[in-house]
């Protein structure tokens, strides 16, 4: 766990003391190496203390902290790490566990001393005040709270307990920092991904990324998207795209039954060229499904669809992506869905004119007026969701579709798992 070339504000965030911190900076910056550091030398200077590092589900603190947690600890183990409960004790019978907070009654009945939370914004909203906070209050225990902001949510609302109601500014190498008068034992730490990362690749996101989730991202800014969710969306879009014979047909599926929604186009040289779409009232996959075969070969097309038709169930016995596997199309999944915002993210900085004054996505307003209605229409809440009272007047679907599409093979910051499955 190597901590070399830190600023002197990530400096003084490995040597603060304070009992609650707010740490909203920029992603790859740091913010949570320097936190894992911070748990670990508590854990060796405590004996007989128990700290967790904590993220939204098990599998996401897993694949964040346990590697590690193995790896910077194996030289001060006291014990075999117990790999079902994810804990390590060290030689002086301090234990460190990882765990998942959508399940945040793991914690209870236990003492805890201190821990350490990446992506609190992620985490259900009375995780803080229910569950965690209440297990650290025996002991005085500490919580080091980070993760990149998600709109004007919970953590925006501890963000401003931390700072006295008012954010400071940050600025690029000198960070932001601010010890709260009303909250003592409460500080607030940030700083830009620009501090760590290469000047290449932040210029690569500045590009690549719209402004309002360039700066949530990498800036570790608290943006407000009330509003349209796709605001990035408009004339330098429209374009007569067409159906080719010779081109992958690539489907954007959402599995809502009323309506049934897909979006149809090409993937050529990094664009997306939305020739047509489909809306079926009171629908099933059975019947897209026979739509789409109406209309081009099996092996023509390639969905990419809600993850969760891989367990919901169109009939008794098969799920959606089945039914679609068996007419002989390309499947390409994620393992599990993407956060709302970061799909709407991905889907804001793909559909964006670039400084060149083009755009990835292209779309064709006499063949596919329901997905253009949708992105001239569909409402996002200040804390990042979108409205889903819309849904009554049937929006948002469509464009949830496009959205699985555009995030499975653009996505604006996240690394996820993919699978690809041919039938």
């Amino acid at each position: 766990m190597c901590l070399n070339n830190l600023t002197q504000r990530q400096i003084d965030y490995l040597l603060d003391h304070h009992r609650y911190v707010i740490l909203p900076a920029g992603r790859r910056s740091r913010k949570t190496l320097i936190s894992k550091r911070k748990v670990l030398i508590e854990g060796m200077y405590h004996p007989e203390h128990k700290y967790f590092h904590g993220a939204p589900t098990r599998q996401q603190a897993k694949d964040i902290f346990w590697k590690d947690l193995k790896k910077y600890t194996k030289l001060f183990w006291g014990k075999i790490p117990n790999e079902s409960e994810l804990y390590v004790t060290l030689w002086n019978g301090t234990e460190i566990h990882v765990v998942g907070l959508d399940r945040a009654e793991r914690i209870e009945g236990q003492e805890w001393h201190g821990c350490h939370i990446t992506e609190i914004g992620n985490v259900k909203p009375m995780v803080w005040d229910e569950n965690i906070s209440p297990v650290l209050s025996d002991t005085k225990g500490f919580a080091l709270l980070d993760g990149v902001p998600e709109g004007r949510n919970h953590y925006y609302d501890m963000a401003l307990r931390a700072t006295d109601g008012a954010l400071p500014k940050t600025e690029p190498i000198i960070g932001a920092y601010h010890d709260c008068e009303e909250f003592p034992e409460w500080a607030y730490f940030s700083w830009f991904s620009s501090d760590v990362l290469d000047a290449d690749e932040i210029n690569l996101q500045r590009k690549m990324l719209d402004p309002k989730t360039y700066r949530q991202e990498y800036e570790g800014a608290f943006e407000s998207f009330e509003g349209l969710a796709y605001y990035t969306f408009g004339q330098h879009n429209l374009f007569k795209s067409e159906y080719r014979k010779d081109v992958k047909v690539s489907v954007g599926m959402d599995f809502n039954v009323n309506p049934m929604t897909c979006t149809l186009g090409h993937i050529i040289k990094n664009v997306y060229y939305q020739f047509g779409e489909r809306y079926l009232p009171n629908s099933n996959t059975y019947e897209i499904r026979d739509n789409l075969l109406e209309t081009f070969p099996p092996h023509q097309i390639e969905i990419y669809p809600d993850s969760t038709g891989k367990a919901r169930e169109s009939n008794a016995t098969e799920s959606d992506i089945a039914i679609l596997k068996k007419a002989g199309f390309t499947i390409k999944a994620k393992s599990r869905n993407p956060y709302v915002k970061d799909r709407v993210n991905s889907v804001n900085s793909f559909i964006k004119n670039d400084p060149q004054g083009d755009t990835r996505f292209k779309i064709n307003h006499e063949t596919c007026p329901k997905t253009i209605n949708d992105l001239n229409k569909v409402e996002r809440l200040d804390d990042g969701r979108l409205n889903k009272a819309q849904e009554e007047r049937r929006l948002k679907h469509i464009t949830d579709a496009l959205g699985y599409l555009i995030h499975f093979n653009w996505p604006a910051v996240r690394n996820e798992v993919y699978t690809t499955e041919r039938h």
